[in-house]
């Protein structure tokens, strides 16, 4: 009985053996899971941290700022060109808008009376078809080019009087001293001034000084646009300025005290149609024909060359 009751003993004390090393073994195995399970969990973390720590950096590279490399310098090189064009070309927009203003200055001609000038320009316009211009064409005809400007010079050498004292009251010195030169040089060497000597052979050039000049030159102003009837374009001070001119003309003088009024008349109208002959289709017809209001243009034309001349 003993022995028996001793080898249940034995047989249990086995049996919690093997359900004790079972459970060991159970437990182990389940905090080797749990431990495998942790390092998963680590290694995954770790993972994460170094995906979120890659996306900072990426983040943080995308805020920093980038290089400059010569790519980078090569467009901006290709970009700051068109700026400067742009502010370049404002520029000289600014530039030719103040010539352009200065020109409109220039150009700003006061015409109070248009409608009487206009109606001057048309009477003058008809008068010089019909029959300024054949008086022309005939005489030019008649008379060869080189006897017409003989003719000018002869004119022109008379009346150095008026271009003498204009020059000395404009304070051309010089310039009074070569029209009185020029004078005596053409009234001798050139044949009573039919020829102009003086420039030929000394290369004397005239000045073209008038009252009209004189009168800018002491600061008067222009006033008024005007077309005279028969004269053409002019202004209230070129208006004074022709009586000055004929006052200080010598044809004048010699035409009222030793000519009839009729005599003198055709002097000057002689006069008038030998320059016509030369200058007057080249002028007048080259500025009116071409131009959309033959009006305008001609002041414009006159105006410029009267500003030109009191300018030199």
């Amino acid at each position: 009985m003993a022995s028996e009751e001793y080898a249940e003993e034995i047989a249990r004390n086995d049996e919690s053996k093997t359900e004790g090393d079972s459970v060991k073994e159970n437990t182990d195995m389940h905090k080797h899971g749990e431990a495998v399970g942790v390092e998963m969990e680590v290694v995954f973390a770790k993972e994460g941290a170094n995906n979120t720590s890659e996306e900072i950096s990426s983040a943080e590279n995308d805020d920093a700022p980038k290089e400059i490399t010569l790519d980078a310098l090569d467009v901006a090189e290709t970009e700051v060109p068109k700026e400067t064009t742009e502010a370049t070309g404002a520029e000289e927009e600014i530039e030719y808008e103040d010539d352009y203003e200065e020109d409109e200055e220039y150009l700003q001609i006061k015409d109070s009376i248009e409608p009487f000038n206009r109606a001057m320009f048309v009477l003058n316009d008809k008068f010089y078809y019909y029959l300024f211009k054949p008086v022309y064409k005939g005489y030019s005809f008649v008379v060869p080019e080189p006897a017409r400007k003989s003719v000018r010079n002869f004119y022109t050498n008379l009346q150095m009087p008026g271009r003498f004292f204009n020059c000395l009251f404009q304070g051309k010195g010089k310039g009074a001293g070569v029209e009185l030169l020029r004078f005596t040089i053409n009234s001798t060497l050139g044949l009573a001034g039919f020829f102009d000597a003086a420039k030929a052979g000394f290369d004397l050039k005239g000045y073209d000084e008038d009252v009209g000049q004189t009168l800018a030159k002491a600061n008067m102003g222009e006033g008024t646009y005007i077309v005279l009837p028969f004269f053409g374009p002019s202004n209230v001070r070129d208006t004074v300025g022709l009586a000055g001119d004929t006052v200080l003309n010598p044809i004048t003088w010699v035409t009222y005290f030793f000519l009839a009024p009729i005599e003198g008349f055709g002097i000057n109208a002689y006069d008038v149609t030998n320059t016509g002959s030369l200058e007057a289709e080249e002028t007048y017809e080259n500025i009116t024909k071409p131009a959309i209001d033959p009006y305008i243009a001609l002041q414009d034309a006159y105006t410029k060359n009267r500003m030109k001349k009191i300018r030199e």
